[in-house]
């Protein structure tokens, strides 16, 4: 059972995803609806301020079922996403190497040309011609 402070830390980070709930007339209900693409939650109601109002509520019912472990895989997969950047992944600042391009070579040509030493001739050969 999570711990409502938990639920909270939680809510406040998704709602902070979310950003400003704006909510949207749909003609075809008549209703007032907001929801979320990283979140499967949708709320609908007769006024705006009152999808602003209830919408984190839902959004905290789902928070508190997730960290209950009673959430389908389907379902946490939606909420997860793919990932993304992680913070200090890549390379290092300042350790780019210089560009390169893909060839097709002969093979006899492109064993010679990858033998150790060789990529200073064909420099120094490109400057002769």
């Amino acid at each position: 059972m999570a711990a409502k402070k938990e639920i909270k830390a939680h809510l406040k980070i998704a709602l902070d995803e979310v950003g400003k709930i704006e909510p949207w007339f749909d003609k075809d209900y008549k209703q007032w609806v907001f929801s979320h693409p990283n979140y499967p939650v949708e709320y609908s109601g007769d006024t705006e301020n009152e999808v602003i109002k209830n919408y984190p509520h839902y959004l905290y019912d789902l928070i508190e079922e997730r960290l209950n472990d009673n959430v389908s895989p389907a379902t946490e997969k939606k909420i997860k996403g793919r990932g993304g950047k992680r913070i200090g992944s890549g390379r290092p600042v300042g350790t780019k190497k210089e560009p390169t391009k893909r060839v097709s070579l002969p093979v006899d040509i492109a064993d010679w040309i990858t033998q150790p030493g060789m990529f200073s001739h064909v420099r120094a050969m490109r400057g002769v011609c």
